[in-house]
């Protein structure tokens, strides 16, 4: 009886911790949802994505594909999915190495508004966080395709398997981005209650010291591992919520938040959005393998060009 108490308590307070990420996190998610909708039902999504087009030919993209990545980084990548089919009638074939290098950029830079919104909410700069998932985008996408060119890898037609659709009315509109924000609460309060298992079962630690020579080249402490876990297979937004959490109780250091967001910045919901960017034909090499030694590379550098005694307290973040 005095197990399952202990259970139903934690279970208790796990919904607690993520109505309060939640009452933190959806002031700055609502507004944003609706803002972008409205871009998109003015058909101004498209006008914000011409400058894109030179990037989308550096990478060997055609340019209406710039689209398709505006609206992952305005919206999401289901966003982007949904808007997709309508492109791809312009454009006669689509190659492998073209899908992959689109799935790649919009796996590394989407939902950049919402998400370094978040990072700002943990105490980091938005303006950094934004520009360095741009950039390693832009460089990722360029060298991937360079050595895609160069070596005639992936140049046969990409085979599409999954289109969404786009919500037709304003209802349906509403009635789905509803219940976006219940999954949204459900699985931050299974992130927490996960994020406890970790600690009582002393998993964290284990996988820790396995991880610790990875982490102390990333400038991730032992503390922040739990996150990192969370972040690469749950996702940006939930392993924030942690983040969000230990930085009020001042668990973690403003050198750990800079050093961990950075890296799920880029490397985050491995699993999930390397599936949804296979279905429109990307290689799992390129989505997954690139993406993670790019991450790799931004958070190594990190460690090296910003040690932590550069970093002052959570204060000095901009």
């Amino acid at each position: 009886m005095r197990a399952l108490s202990n259970l139903l308590q934690a279970l208790m307070d796990s919904v607690k911790d993520g109505t309060a990420v939640c009452r933190s996190l959806f002031p700055l998610i609502i507004p944003i949802v609706i803002l972008v909708k409205l871009l998109q039902e003015f058909e101004l999504i498209q006008y914000l994505a011409m400058p894109l087009a030179p990037l989308m030919e550096l990478m060997g993209l055609p340019p209406e594909l710039g689209i398709i990545w505006a609206a992952a980084m305005l919206m999401s990548i289901y966003s982007a999915l949904a808007i997709l089919p309508g492109i791809l009638i312009t454009i006669p074939v689509l190659t492998v190495e073209q899908a992959t290098v689109l799935g790649l950029v919009i796996l590394i830079a989407h939902s950049l508004i919402l998400e370094t919104r978040i990072a700002g909410k943990c105490g980091l700069s938005m303006r950094f966080q934004f520009f360095l998932r741009l950039g390693v985008a832009i460089v990722a996408g360029v060298l991937l395709h360079l050595f895609c060119s160069t070596f005639g890898i992936w140049q046969e037609e990409a085979t599409i398997f999954l289109v969404n659709q786009a919500s037709t009315t304003w209802s349906a509109w509403a009635l789905g981005e509803f219940w976006n924000l219940v999954q949204i609460f459900i699985l931050i309060c299974f992130v927490m209650a996960f994020n406890r298992a970790l600690n009582y079962l002393r998993i964290s630690y284990y996988f820790g010291k396995f991880l610790s020579p990875f982490l102390r080249l990333l400038g991730i402490s032992p503390e922040a591992t739990n996150i990192v876990i969370v972040g690469l297979f749950m996702g940006l937004l939930y392993g924030s919520g942690i983040i969000i959490q230990n930085s009020r109780e001042g668990k973690l250091s403003y050198a750990d938040n800079f050093a961990t967001m950075s890296f799920m910045g880029i490397a985050h919901a491995l699993v999930e959005d390397t599936l949804l960017l296979m279905l429109i034909g990307g290689s799992v090499w390129g989505l997954l393998g690139v993406r993670l030694l790019f991450a790799l590379i931004v958070g190594v550098s990190i460690n090296i060009f910003y040690s932590k005694k550069k970093f002052g307290t959570a204060s000095s973040a901009s």
